[in-house]
């Protein structure tokens, strides 16, 4: 675990494994526990760079509220600093939001690329996905329930009608040792609702996977197909199971859908 200062902006970071580097960016309010499941398997063929976004985990919390494109700044000067680019990535949610800044503002970093769960612009639905969330929030409810509540956005019925694996997954929330704050989900999530990426995309040249599940509802498939309409190198996959959350519930599929995209062997199996 170590710490730098990018952009006046103390982050924390790690790296782990070897072969050809590749930055993990995580979703709204979410550190780089986000990743501890696919990390161990990841580092096998890769030099895994993972780090918590400003506002979460042990990285700083300057005040908000923090733009997309900041956010994509401050990835794209660790990469800088870490000496490792270009890289290939993978966004997750906010992380694929980040990942687009990155793919229009510092493409020169990048050798490919991975959304997953990903969108262009907010619709209406999800601000008011986004509102609830933060209601929630503000009024201090338990973020066990908080997980609870917004469990149906990211997983499909195969957990949620499991409600022994569903309380597990919402249990993750009261261990994690460096909980995001109110004020850093909030800046966070004031920059995610107004960032539209759809006018840029087309001047987009790296190599982009549009990956999703069938049965995602917080970001539909809509969405990827737009997204991927949009990229001049842009390949959609819509993996036939699972949801917002399909790392988590999936992770054996999306890890090979992102693995087979990107080239390296991973668990002893040859992308």
């Amino acid at each position: 675990m170590s710490t730098t200062t990018v952009n006046g902006v103390r982050l924390r970071y790690d790296v782990q494994g070897d072969g050809p580097p590749l930055l993990l960016i995580a979703g709204l309010g979410l550190s780089s526990l986000a990743w501890a499941a696919a990390v161990p398997r990841l580092r096998e063929g890769y030099t895994v760079v993972t780090f918590d976004n400003r506002g979460t985990g042990l990285s700083e919390v300057p005040p908000g509220p923090y733009p997309i494109d900041t956010l994509g700044d401050d990835a794209a000067a660790l990469v800088e600093h870490l000496g490792l680019g270009p890289v290939s990535a993978v966004g997750w949610s906010l992380g694929g939001s980040v990942l687009q800044s990155m793919l229009v503002r510092h493409g020169d970093l990048l050798t490919k690329a991975v959304l997953l769960n990903a969108f262009p612009s907010y619709t209406g639905v999800q601000d008011a996905w986004l509102d609830s969330g933060l209601a929630l929030r503000r009024a201090g409810v338990d973020p066990v329930a908080i997980g609870i509540h917004g469990m149906p956005w990211a997983f499909t019925p195969r957990l949620l009608a499991d409600h022994t694996a569903a309380q597990a997954q919402a249990e993750l929330a009261r261990k994690d040792p460096h909980p995001t704050t109110l004020e850093g989900f909030e800046a966070q999530a004031a920059g995610l609702r107004v960032y539209d990426s759809r006018a840029d995309l087309p001047s987009a040249t790296t190599p982009t996977l549009v990956l999703t599940g069938a049965e995602d509802v917080l970001t539909p498939v809509a969405q990827s197909v737009e997204i991927a309409e949009l990229l001049p190198h842009g390949t959609l996959q819509v993996l036939p199971r699972g949801g917002h959350g399909m790392l988590v519930e999936y992770l054996d599929d999306t890890l090979a859908a992102i693995t087979a995209y990107l080239g390296a062997a991973v668990g002893g199996v040859e992308a």
